[in-house]
């Protein structure tokens, strides 16, 4: 069982988010997307337990068209924590991996994921813009809009860099 780089994939966020010179919330994963010529689909005939498809040859993303806007966008920096970190699928051949929901991954071998998904919180919520507006705001509803995410993604975020 491989380990989680949590380091890592915070700092492969951050190193984004400085390339492409964002200087506040909310960040737009769309552009970022865009940048990368990635192209995203939002696919309505996913059944709710897939969250989102990189397709690295083709260089697509799809995101779960049923899932709430701020999901998608969760996904889709997901996907695109995938695509920076280069992480190998086990079908390679294809470059294809499907994720679920975090609270559906049964798999126990999970340091990708696990990597992803940190790196998708690091985007969406970085450390330095939160902690600006957290000092200004520590009302978890009102950081959850101001960085589009959902208050659950927000919670976990605060309580990740112990700012409660």
């Amino acid at each position: 069982m491989s380990e989680a780089r949590i380091g890592f994939a915070r700092e492969s966020a951050r190193s984004i988010i400085r390339r492409l010179r964002i200087i506040g919330p909310p960040v737009d994963v769309q552009a970022i997307a865009k940048n990368e010529q990635l192209e995203v689909e939002v696919i309505a005939s996913w059944p709710d337990q897939v969250s989102g498809l990189l397709l690295r040859e083709a260089r697509l993303i799809g995101v779960n068209g049923n899932h709430n806007r701020r999901r998608q966008r969760f996904s889709l920096a997901h996907e695109l924590g995938h695509w920076f970190m280069r992480h190998d699928f086990e079908w390679r051949e294809a470059s294809i991996t499907m994720d679920r929901p975090p609270e559906d991954d049964t798999t126990p071998d999970n340091a990708d994921e696990s990597e992803a998904d940190e790196f998708a919180g690091e985007l969406l919520v970085p450390l330095a813009f939160l902690k600006t507006a957290f000092r200004t705001n520590g009302d978890i509803a009102v950081l959850a809009e101001l960085f589009d995410v959902s208050e659950e993604a927000m919670w976990v975020r605060v309580l990740r860099h112990r700012l409660i």
